[in-house]
């Protein structure tokens, strides 16, 4: 009786090991395009194709985790209607709205009840990508780069920058890229209304002296003409403690008029390759204590803590034409009606004699945009299909609209925008058919060349070209690093105090005033909060990228 209990227990682990072995998807096969499979219960080669379509004869069904901010299912979406069509790869969409993501990302993982893949700009973080890789929750595809994303490769074998960025500490890429090349190098530009300087016989102030004088008089007088004189908003931005990491409407750049930066996250870099924590330091405190006076005298825009974008953008496209100065991404976008009021303005000369402005690398805009999970059977299969969206004019139509809804070809082989039905704006017409701003892809410049730009695309293009003779060198910007699994833990303890600190202070001191009086207890307040300790992790990050 043992005996035949053990030969039947010998029996079902070999036929385990048999099956596990037929499904299983590691390492490269020796032929390129042929992982094995199972059917019917019996062994069957699954043929995955490097090249052409389909990538497989037999449809394969898997589920993607995605979220979006247009509230649009992707199943409704033409572009992956064409895409399942053109692959054999159905995929079943577990859609959530940006809202709610978070919470039910982790719930997943927590639950490990995991999808096949996790799909779309910034679906996981940092964190989530060295936390769950080192878990194994993710599966490396470095190999599977190699073999089954030749366009990817061939963008990573061009530019080896976004393969080093998107490559975790320990030599694993366990999340793929959204790279946009078309994507301005400055995010925040400062717009001054030409009409008011007309009207009051000014001119475009160069220095912080003639800065101030400026926003006096458009304070002080009818700066719009209309016969009120109150009500000017002299200068605006946003600097909302709910949006924190504004790159577009907050005044880092103009810190530079006390000879350094800021940024959204605070760190920069010296010019002897140095990490620094703005908020430790001088030139932030005289920015600060500089802004409170200009908010003192009424000069600044009482809301510039409180209002969201919506109120902001409103604002500025006031029919009465009621904002003299404020920051954004561009007059075609923010000012919409009121565009033509407004001129770009170079910064102001700083304490050492210079003009300076913040550098953004944001061409590649998310590290963690598509992740295959240790669920899914055949990850080759679900490279080879993330990277038909890899190719240059399909990641354009995810980008920048479909051809035949937002774009159409030219004749001599360039893309532009159609003219688009009456009441219909862009953006809804990209979204209507393609992921657009959710989806992954590579925007590169061999297909950017090929576009023939819209307006709001030119105008990026000048204003970057304006700010290109004063924006400080890319190695005085903290780069897109990773940190080290022990790094994120302690980083993220560290850093939800400090934030929250920093923007308390940095409110309540351009307000209020204080910064002066506090600026000592400040310091050691945040020695106490192990701001060394915080700030130690960004530079030994920061010495492996140089490294690297």
């Amino acid at each position: 009786m043992k005996k035949q209990r053990l030969a039947s227990s010998i029996m079902v682990l070999a036929m385990v090991v048999a099956l596990i072995s037929l499904v299983s998807c590691g390492g490269k096969s020796a032929k390129a395009d042929v992982t094995a499979s199972s059917k019917d219960s019996k062994a069957s080669e699954l043929v995955v194709r490097t090249t052409g379509l389909p990538i497989v004869d037999e449809p394969l069904t898997y589920e993607f985790a995605a979220n979006t901010r247009k509230n649009k299912n992707f199943k409704e979406l033409e572009f992956f209607q064409r895409l399942e069509e053109s692959t054999n790869v159905r995929i079943t969409w577990n859609m959530s709205p940006e809202d709610g993501w978070t919470e039910k990302k982790s719930l997943l993982f927590a639950s490990n009840i995991l999808p096949d893949v996790f799909y779309g700009q910034d679906i996981l973080t940092d964190v989530d990508i060295i936390r769950y890789g080192a878990e194994g929750l993710l599966i490396p595809l470095n190999d599977l780069i190699d073999t089954y994303a030749p366009n990817l490769k061939a963008i990573f074998d061009a530019n080896p920058q976004y393969k080093k960025q998107i490559t975790a500490p320990d030599g694993n890429i366990y999340t793929l890229p959204t790279i946009n090349e078309l994507n301005p190098t400055t995010h925040d530009h400062l717009f001054i209304n030409k009409n008011w300087l007309a009207n009051l016989g000014l001119e475009i102030p160069n220095t912080k002296e003639e800065f101030e004088a400026v926003l006096q008089a458009f304070k002080d007088y009818d700066a719009n003409g209309n016969g009120d004189p109150n009500d000017e908003i002299p200068f605006s931005f946003r600097q909302s403690a709910n949006d924190p990491y504004n790159r577009q409407q907050g005044v880092q750049s103009m810190f530079g008029i006390f000879g350094q930066l800021d940024d959204i996250f605070h760190f920069i870099v010296d010019d002897n390759g140095k990490v620094i924590f703005t908020p430790t330091t001088t030139p932030y405190r005289d920015a600060i204590q500089w802004f409170h006076s200009l908010y003192k005298k009424g000069l600044i825009d009482k809301e510039v803590f409180t209002h969201n974008a919506n109120v902001y953008v409103a604002k500025i496209q006031d029919p009465g034409d009621i904002v003299g100065m404020w920051l954004g991404w561009s007059r075609n976008a923010t000012a919409a009606a009121n565009k033509d009021n407004y001129v770009v303005m170079a910064p102001l000369i700083n304490v050492n004699g210079e003009r300076i402005w913040r550098r953004v690398d944001a061409k590649l805009l998310s590290k963690g945009s598509f992740a295959i999970t240790n669920k899914a059977k055949h990850p080759e299969v679900l490279v080879r299909w993330m990277d038909e969206s890899y190719e240059g004019v399909t990641s354009l139509e995810i980008c920048q609209g479909l051809l035949g809804h937002a774009l159409e070809e030219t004749a001599d082989g360039r893309f532009q925008q159609m003219k688009l039905p009456a009441g219909m704006v862009l953006d809804t017409v990209i979204h209507d058919y393609s992921p657009g701003n959710d989806g992954t892809f590579a925007l590169m410049n061999p297909t950017i060349e090929r576009l023939i730009l819209n307006a709001n695309l030119q105008e990026r293009r000048e204003l970057d070209a304006f700010y290109e003779p004063y924006n400080v060198p890319a190695s005085n910007m903290y780069p897109n690093v990773f940190f080290s699994e022990d790094e994120v833990e302690r980083i993220a303890e560290l850093k939800t105090d400090i934030d929250a600190y920093v923007m308390q202070k940095y409110a309540a001191w351009i307000v209020e005033g204080g910064v002066e009086r506090e600026w000592d207890a400040f310091q050691k307040k945040l020695k106490d909060m192990k701001v060394d300790e915080y700030i130690s992790y960004y530079a030994k990050a920061y010495e492996r990228y140089l490294k690297d």
